[in-house]
């Protein structure tokens, strides 16, 4: 359904005013601060077809309109104007990371960063591989037949585990077996470990089993950054307690990182827009996710989000996601280098 200029740009403005005010938006509203050059009775007009067409909604107890999720989507793809990331923000954002000291404190920095740029929940997720390759394993003495299981994974994190073995051994037996298991299994899956067959005895079997158990517990984890909870309930959605403690419970890491997508292109310039019921998630059928994808020269690839209602200033967020985003790929690989 193609929108007339006129009734796209109305669209544009209800949306526009909505984002500034939270408050519904009425055809008086928009001809005293517009000049729109037709009456207000052409304008009501306008609004109830945009309102038949699905792009805008009536509450009930108002007599404004505010945008659906159509309109929002509308809006994002093709009447938002977006606010530019400007040369003074960006030399002020490089600085900062460059003032930075490796991948903790530029990936905290990056959700301080965003949140404060768009005033709303900002989120980033280390790089990780989509499954966890081994870099090297340790098999440590402990006492007789207690050995200390250390794993090393290509994202450099460390994964420990203590076994018991069904015999006692020594330090320079775990020694020739982890040279072994490494030359056989570095750059390795959990589920390549588990798939390997040979003449293994049965404490070295041992041994593979909590590796590769090591392996597919890192693929579960993935360290997130968090940042701008205030912001997020200073919104006015969130004025009563029962809202912002729902808000609160959802906004919760573990929460976060289910409901969050998963983009997978690295380097392409572009940010994913999620809106309202686009969302999998149930909770975040009235939120919205601008989400962008940023990697090292490794292949291992993490996301940088802002997660907020769907009354999100989007023509701020989606470039500034992006921007990051990219600065955070550039940064990685030049460490990388």
């Amino acid at each position: 359904m193609v929108l007339t200029p006129r009734r796209a740009n109305i669209l544009s403005l209800v949306v526009n005013e909505y984002i500034t005010t939270a408050q519904p938006v009425s055809s008086r509203a928009l001809a005293d601060r517009h000049e729109l050059g037709v009456s207000t009775a052409t304008i009501r007009s306008e609004l109830a077809r945009l309102e038949d067409d699905g792009y805008i909604t009536h509450p009930h107890t108002s007599a404004g309109r505010v945008p659906s999720d159509r309109g929002y989507r509308v809006y994002v793809e093709t009447l938002m104007e977006e606010v530019a990331v400007g040369s003074d923000e960006q030399r002020t954002i490089t600085h900062q990371f460059h003032q930075a000291a490796g991948l903790e404190e530029w990936l905290s920095l990056a959700a301080t960063v965003l949140a404060g740029a768009v005033g709303n929940l900002a989120v980033v997720t280390r790089p990780r591989r989509s499954v966890a390759h081994l870099r090297q394993a340790q098999f440590v003495h402990l006492t007789d037949a207690t050995v200390l299981v250390v794993v090393v994974v290509d994202d450099g994190r460390v994964r420990q585990r203590i076994v018991t073995l069904a015999e006692p051994t020594r330090q320079d037996d775990l020694g020739r077996a982890a040279e072994r298991f490494n030359a056989q299994f570095a750059e390795s899956t959990a589920a390549d470990v588990r798939a390997a067959t040979g003449p293994f005895s049965a404490d070295f079997a041992r041994l593979l089993g909590a590796v590769a158990s090591l392996l597919e517990e890192h693929d579960g984890v993935e360290d997130t950054f968090v940042h701008g909870i205030q912001d997020v309930l200073a919104q006015p959605e969130f004025s009563t307690v029962d809202r912002m403690l729902e808000a609160v419970r959802h906004l919760e890491v573990y929460e976060l990182r289910r409901a969050l997508p998963r983009p997978t292109v690295v380097g392409s310039g572009s940010a994913q827009v999620l809106i309202g019921s686009e969302n999998g998630v149930s909770w975040m059928q009235e939120w919205s996710v601008v989400v962008a994808a940023y990697g090292d020269r490794e292949g291992a690839s993490g996301t940088v989000a802002v997660v907020g209602p769907s009354r999100m200033e989007y023509a701020r967020a989606v470039p500034r996601v992006r921007y990051l985003a990219t600065l955070l790929t550039e940064v990685l690989r030049s460490a990388g280098a």
